[in-house]
């Protein structure tokens, strides 16, 4: 939350970890909707990080994660309805159990 228009490389590295590893986390947060992904030129990139000028052409996601007090909002939503589905799976434990034949098989 503290660093803006953060790129994969940089969070590899930040984060000392594989490609795919944040990749698969950044896939997860953005579909808790907990980050937003954008896409920027190398160019534009280079310019708001203050990188040696380039020749390349190309484009890249940037990240950036949502304010707080909206990632805090999520998170107890995402808590409740966790929370919700495990009451009813409680709620319901018995007919599961009751559902096992003799021999173990479900009915």
């Amino acid at each position: 939350m503290k660093n803006k228009d953060n790129s994969t490389t940089e969070l590899t590295t930040f984060f000392d970890k594989d490609r795919s590893t944040i990749q698969r986390a950044l896939k997860t947060l953005r579909d808790l909707n907990l980050i937003k992904r954008q896409s920027m030129s190398l160019k534009r990139y280079s310019k708001l990080k203050n990188l040696p000028n380039t020749k390349k052409r190309g484009y890249l996601f940037i990240y950036n994660a949502e304010n707080i007090e909206f990632v805090k909002e999520r998170m107890r939503f995402l808590l409740d309805k966790w929370y919700d589905s495990m009451l009813d799976y409680l709620e319901h434990m018995d007919s599961l159990i009751d559902c096992y034949k003799e021999n173990g098989e479900l009915c």
